[in-house]
């Protein structure tokens, strides 16, 4: 399996922390990259937004093949079409390409496409393919492509949401996930905060997405330290 050692690794150190590094300071950026990966953190994650679905507009390829790092470069197309942009991301370096199943036109052969590209920072390994379920989505929405998925990434918020968070619901979808696929990695995101980290690391997933709770413009490496100790305990 191409990608086995990817996932492995990735369970052993579940769970752990993906930080958004677009709320991070931008015209610091190596900084905060630098004190990313003194604390341990193994995944960068990067938030894709086109304005069409979620009303925000992000960052595109050019600037993930600018970040310098030795983390895991982990992209979340939360775009419309997200197959048109993926061997973009793909030769940009990302380790990791998610996508929204409910704006993709055909969820089995946005992953076939994953699957073909090349990772450019790791050649003896593949990109690991996931996709993003909005709350409201079911999982059986994904069943018939299990097989093709590595990563699948829990939304606790989603663009129908406004700012309702749907953290409660997270448990019982990562208890069936786990019963449809053991090696399959778990990512939760949205809405994941100092006060409520040790309550979705309970839930074991794999991965904790999370940015401005990290971010803050205070303190950041205080934040951080917190957080990554309440997942521990």
């Amino acid at each position: 399996m191409k990608n086995k050692e990817t996932i492995e690794k990735l369970k052993r150190s579940s769970p752990q922390l993906s930080v958004g590094i677009l709320t991070a300071e931008m015209m610091n950026l190596s900084s905060e990259i630098q004190l990313l990966e003194k604390a341990g953190i193994q995944l960068l994650h990067i938030d894709v937004m086109d304005g069409a679905i979620w009303p925000k507009i992000t960052v595109g390829a050019p600037f993930l093949s600018g970040l310098k790092t030795t983390m895991l470069k982990d992209v979340h197309l939360l775009i419309d079409k997200p197959e048109k942009h993926i061997e973009a991301f793909a030769k940009a370096g990302a380790d990791i390409i998610v996508f929204s199943v409910e704006y993709c036109t055909d969820i089995s052969q946005a992953l076939k496409m994953i699957s073909r590209m090349e990772n450019v920072n790791d050649t003896d390994n593949g990109i690991l393919r996931g996709v993003s379920l909005n709350p409201q989505t079911p999982i059986n929405v994904i069943a018939p492509v299990m097989d093709d998925i590595d990563v699948v990434v829990l939304l606790a918020v989603g663009p129908e949401t406004g700012k309702q968070s749907f953290i409660s619901d997270l448990s019982k979808k990562i208890t069936e996930l786990k019963q449809r696929k053991e090696d399959v990695v778990i990512f939760v995101d949205g809405a994941i905060k100092k006060d409520n980290v040790a309550e979705v690391a309970a839930m074991e997933p794999d991965v904790i997405v999370t940015g401005s709770a990290v971010f803050d413009g205070k303190d950041a490496a205080g934040n951080l330290k917190s957080m990554m100790e309440a997942i521990d305990e």
